[in-house]
């Protein structure tokens, strides 16, 4: 099973996780499965996150040892992106300030990197509002599985307990539409 992160994911646990008490529960599972290939994101992620905490602070140094998760699109997954900007609504997720200064957004990348490789996105973003922009909305309308944070890092502890990471664990195959993990 693939496991595509959003920005979100990793910001809040930067913030509101310290490497010290978390270390074990959260971030060695994190590490290992980034080793081994079962949780990627996309290079507009990498970026997002690297202006926000520089290679100086641990969280930066943390980002550039697992750089190689954070992967740049490919072909297929461009065409996919293509398709989800040719919605007027999933275009205003891209910010006009975003474009003027060159900042990166990655949600219909994420979207597109879990379609091709057959992964469940991982997001904080509500999926709160029928016809957002959000990745829930964008995920859905591909027939993309999402996965909240909260189930996230209950796949996180389940590894770090050495249970099967999908115990517990909720997806969901349309907006507000949960099903356990197991059963995909």
């Amino acid at each position: 099973m693939i496991f595509v992160i959003d920005n979100n994911i990793l910001s809040r646990t930067f913030k509101n996780m310290p490497f010290k008490a978390f270390g074990d529960i959260i971030y060695a599972p994190l590490s290992d499965m980034i080793n081994s290939g079962e949780i990627l994101s996309v290079d507009e992620v990498y970026r997002e996150l690297n202006r926000r905490w520089n290679d100086k602070s641990p969280e930066g140094k943390w980002l550039k040892a697992h750089k190689s998760c954070f992967q740049n699109i490919t072909n297929e997954e461009g065409f996919v992106v293509a398709e989800i900007f040719k919605n007027k609504k999933f275009q205003e997720g891209v910010k006009e300030k975003s474009i003027r200064e060159g900042n990166p957004e990655a949600d219909a990348f994420i979207v597109a990197k879990a379609k091709i490789v057959g992964g469940i996105v991982v997001t904080a973003e509500s999926d709160n509002k029928d016809h957002s922009e959000k990745i829930p909305n964008i995920a859905s309308s591909l027939g993309v599985p999402y996965m909240k944070i909260d189930d996230f890092y209950t796949v996180l502890t389940n590894v770090s307990q050495g249970k099967p990471n999908f115990e517990g664990v909720e997806v969901y195959s349309s907006l507000k539409n949960p099903v356990p993990l197991s059963s995909l």
